[in-house]
């Protein structure tokens, strides 16, 4: 049976007295089998999984496969290309009967196709990127969820380098919906950071406590922060007033609405809530993300000195 889950989790007993039933003793190339495809934490860990499913007889391809999964779990993609030339080796002589994560060749395909397209994204060869990734794609679209993250990190990140936004515009209060300019929220700070948010997000009071333990920061730094209701909607904006009403320690700054035609989040490209954006004075965007993003610090800390006045 293929791994469709690479770690689970045991359910506990519900009575704590209860004695727990002796470990099931495994053969030792099933034992090496489970350590190797645990995900360890670290390289030497894995590295020694590796040297003991060699032992027990486990398939070079199946070792692989969990070395893949190693790098796809700890967010390595060095680690994802440099497994390339392994992959493209592998090729002649792959067998379903040695895999433990793919249900078919087209899926083991589709994953050479998605390291060489990380491999061109990381050499900044943009054609090539789209031409892999959709390969990947067409070979195994039960896949894309894996895959499509990087087709729109790449969107933003080029829309990012492209757009630059005027601080001469306005966005709108939100209890009186009066306009207000953007210059005036930023004011003589080094960078100002708006908040998207929707009370219909999920993660939204959840972000909201992420932005308080950077708002320390902003104020040390000299970076504004403005919250942007995304919809005005009569019955989302009713719920924004009333979540906003129940927070024991709003977050600083003011609360605003954006505007419903040539929406600020539409010129930043705002796809998820929430989601923050720090813009420097000359109007480009420094940071596009979530506010429990360490970079979001870094990029703070990062932020050119004021200049004197004269």
């Amino acid at each position: 049976m293929k791994r469709i889950a690479v770690a689970c989790a045991l359910l506990l007993s519900l009575h704590a007295q209860d004695a727990e039933p002796p470990a099931l003793q495994l053969p030792p190339k099933e034992a090496a089998m489970d350590a190797l495809f645990s995900i360890p934490a670290t390289a030497p860990e894995l590295a020694a999984a590796e040297a003991e499913a060699r032992k027990q007889g486990v398939p070079e391809q199946t070792i692989y496969e969990a070395r893949f999964l190693f790098h796809v779990e700890h967010k390595s993609d060095k680690g994802i290309i440099d497994m390339l030339p392994v992959w493209e080796k592998q090729e002649k002589v792959f067998s379903l009967d040695h895999s433990e994560i793919f249900a078919t060749r087209e899926d083991f395909l589709a994953v050479i196709e998605f390291s060489r397209a990380l491999k061109a994204l990381s050499e900044d060869k943009r054609d090539d990127f789209k031409k892999h990734i959709t390969e990947a794609l067409w070979l195994s679209p039960g896949q894309a969820s894996a895959f499509t993250p990087y087709i729109e990190s790449l969107r933003l990140s080029e829309h990012i380098k492209n757009t630059k936004i005027d601080f001469a515009g306005q966005v709108l209060d939100l209890e009186k919906q009066n306009p207000i300019a953007l210059k005036s929220l930023l004011g003589e700070n080094r960078a100002l950071l708006l908040h998207f948010w929707s009370p219909w997000s999920p993660d939204c009071e959840t972000s909201m406590m992420d932005l308080s333990n950077v708002c320390p920061s902003l104020d040390k730094e000299k970076v504004a922060l403005a919250s942007i209701l995304v919809d005005g909607r009569t019955e989302i904006l009713a719920e924004a007033k009333d979540f906003l009403k129940g927070q024991d320690t709003p977050l600083p700054g003011p609360q605003l609405l954006d505007r419903s035609k040539d929406s600020l989040a539409a010129q930043l490209r705002v796809t998820d809530l929430p989601t923050v954006v720090l813009l420097g004075t000359d109007g480009k965007i420094l940071f596009h993300g979530k506010p429990s993003d360490e970079k979001l610090l870094e990029k703070i800390k990062q932020l050119p000195p004021q200049k004197e006045q004269p």
